[in-house]
């Protein structure tokens, strides 16, 4: 029996008011999205993140919990009457170790859905089938209807994922932030911390002034100062802000041409022209906008006595995945000219770039994903200009709803109502 719903002049079809429940949780938040078979948003909830690897398992079941809850809740409902509603269809994309999710889908789903059904089958008399995925199927399925093709996700972590038939396929990188997710939040981050520490620590032409004075001297718009030759402002080795003796390779290239930084008069891979930026190594690019940036973040009380040495502490006494919240730092101070920033989001762009060539099969899909490549800033910028094609992904809570109708829906209704799952409203 077909039920009609009508509100504000828009009539929609409701299937017997089943709904689907789709949830996207990774190390950062969790989000969960409740629809009914035609694509309409009945609830939404979030909460922390539920990456029971990372966060524990108790932490990971709580935020997975409170989710699911607020979505379930007959008061987030945008439909009347969906608390009679019957949920017949859950697909979870979860990150971390497949058994520690496939055990904490288990905890929360058999708590909150009586008749959860977690081998996924569907067809179980009573049951609730509650399928149990990688993050980056339901992010993959959040950019394209298609089965098969490619994912790059640049979130907390980062990696590039090959997809066929809504099921990895093999994968580049995503092996942790000790390990890689290079170009993630938290490599972006790690690297704005790396550059403001060099910095404030680099000897300067004049030994009387102090780090402190670097810190009140330089102006807004990220004005250089010029250090001794050679000395390079990220520090150098293969990531931006490591140690000096290669500076010049990480930033500017073997030659000293900047290839992943500022180019010709200051304009580099993602477009973004920086403030004072000459085409070879040695200016005090790190002493302008991004350093000031990353001190009012991590010193809001100021850099004081040995700003390096402080600065350091800081960082220390966080949780190391906390470096990701300073990504959004580079991507203002990029767009602001800084060459720092600017050179870190080129390095960022091409190494997302390099994970996704190695799994990408031509004429496929490929999505983009993940807080930093979905927002508009020089990063996605960056990767959609070395990446032609790619499409930015909808809502993965969505997609992973998408995904939960999609065998009760048919291949074709699919397809055509994955836009109102992935991109409500």
């Amino acid at each position: 029996m077909l039920n009609t719903w009508c509100r504000q002049g828009v009539s929609a079809i409701i299937f017997d008011m089943h709904l689907v429940l789709g949830v996207d949780a990774g190390g950062t938040s969790s989000r969960a999205a409740l629809f009914t078979l035609d694509g309409t948003l009945v609830g939404r909830g979030q909460a922390g993140g539920a990456n029971p690897g990372a966060l524990g398992m108790d932490t990971a079941a709580a935020n997975l919990t409170a989710a699911v809850r607020a979505a379930l809740e007959p008061g987030s409902a945008q439909l009347p009457g969906t608390g009679a509603g019957t949920v017949v269809g859950v697909v979870v994309g979860l990150a971390g170790n497949p058994a520690l999710c496939a055990t904490l889908a288990e905890r929360v789903f058999c708590a909150l859905l009586p008749g959860a059904h977690l081998t996924g089958e569907p067809g179980v008399p009573g049951a609730t089938p509650v399928r149990v995925m990688g993050d980056i199927v339901t992010a993959f399925a959040a950019g394209t209807p298609s089965p098969s093709g490619t994912v790059l996700i640049s979130g907390t972590g980062a990696i590039a994922a090959k997809i066929v038939d809504h099921a990895p396929a093999g994968t580049a990188d995503g092996y942790g932030w000790l390990l890689g997710d290079e170009g993630s939040a938290f490599w972006i981050g790690r690297a704005a911390a790396r550059a403001t520490i060099r910095a404030l620590t680099t000897p300067r032409p004049s030994p009387t002034r102090s780090g402190v004075d670097l810190v009140r001297d330089h102006e807004p718009n990220g004005t250089a100062h010029r250090p001794e030759p050679g000395r390079n402002e990220t520090g150098g080795g293969r990531e931006p802000g490591d140690s000096e003796a290669d500076g010049c390779r990480s930033v500017c290239g073997e030659g000293g041409d900047r290839e992943a930084g500022v180019r010709g008069a200051g304009e580099n891979e993602a477009g973004v022209r920086g403030a004072g930026g000459g085409g070879r190594c040695g200016g005090w690019a790190g002493s302008g906008l991004l350093v000031k940036m990353v001190l009012r973040r991590l010193l809001p009380d100021g850099p004081g006595g040995d700003p390096g040495a402080r600065l350091a502490a800081a960082v220390h006494a966080r949780p190391p995945l906390a470096l990701a919240k300073l990504a959004p730092l580079v991507s203002e101070a990029a767009m602001g000219g800084d060459p720092v920033a600017v050179s870190i989001v080129a390095e960022a762009a091409s190494r997302l770039a390099n994970s996704a060539s190695r799994v990408h099969e031509p004429g496929l899909p490929l999505v983009l994903a993940g807080g930093v490549l979905t927002a508009e800033g020089p990063v996605r910028d960056a990767v959609r200009g070395l990446l032609e094609g790619a499409v930015t992904a909808g809502d993965p809570a969505g997609a992973a709803a998408w995904l939960a109708a999609r065998p009760l829906l048919g291949p074709r209704a699919s397809d055509e109502l994955h836009h109102r799952f992935t991109r409500p409203g």
